[in-house]
């Protein structure tokens, strides 16, 4: 049945029904629309199924239908996306911190500067056994009680990481940073007191994996890394942490 056809039928179907005022007319009415209309939709969004409705329902079934077919559309993305998350976890790609040195870490009280001097090793492992992994960026950025390490950030080489894999990748962030938050100066005393002081190193990737259709995911990685306080006013000696201390995935 073509569409003119439906649209005079729905439309004898709705005058029909009012004349006949004996008759069962919620009961016809519903009989009469689903012999016209046999392919409405499952909120009778078609509009010659609109035709057999009263004019103060046409606002709540046109709504109804907007939402249904918002619906329709997100639904399958939605889980897509999904299937692809519990495939694939990308939060379990954490990278690993192996080794870090502190050779210079002082704060002048004076000129409020604090002078740094870091390394670490980080390994990433991709724990699948059949999927590649893309890298379309890799940066480290080193911060002390908020306060970021330096202007800029250290830009880590890009790979395409193969399934069971290991790659090991270098960070250095030398340089000192002025003038230095009051509330970073304050946190480090307080902390030397404690025997040792944190530093923060944040890893921020994009990635994907080599499947098609697959998304791509954006995470930032901290790395927590605890060194004993420094002696001698402040001034560390070289200081080499074996850790072994997994970051904590966040996604962007």
């Amino acid at each position: 049945m073509n569409a003119s056809s439906q649209q005079f039928s729905c439309i004898f179907s709705e005058e029909k029904t009012n004349a006949m005022r004996g008759f069962d007319h919620t009961r016809w009415r519903r009989t009469a629309t689903k012999e016209a209309c046999p392919d409405e939709c499952f909120c009778c969004c078609c509009l010659c199924c609109f035709s057999g409705k009263s004019l103060e329902n046409f606002g709540f079934w046109s709504v109804c239908c907007f939402v249904y077919s918002i619906i329709e559309f997100v639904a399958p993305i939605t889980l897509l996306s999904l299937l692809f998350w519990l495939l694939l976890r990308p939060n379990n790609l954490r990278p690993v911190v192996d080794s870090a040195a502190l050779v210079r870490f002082s704060i002048n009280n004076v000129t409020s500067t604090l002078d740094y001097g870091l390394t670490i090793d980080l390994s990433i492992h991709n724990s699948h056994k059949y999927f590649d992994i893309r890298y379309f960026d890799l940066t480290a950025v080193a911060s002390y009680g908020g306060t970021r390490l330096g202007p800029s950030v250290d830009v880590l080489p890009i790979f395409v990481q193969r399934p069971r894999a290991t790659n090991l990748v270098h960070a250095a962030f030398h340089g000192s940073t002025a003038p230095l938050d009051p509330a970073a100066a304050k946190l480090f005393t307080r902390e030397v007191t404690n025997s040792s002081f944190n530093l923060l190193v944040t890893v921020a990737s994009t990635f994907m994996f080599k499947v098609r259709l697959a998304p791509v995911y954006y995470y930032n990685h901290e790395c927590y890394i605890s060194f004993p306080a420094p002696y001698d006013g402040g001034r560390p000696g070289a200081t080499l942490l074996t850790l072994g201390t997994r970051c904590i995935a966040t996604a962007r």
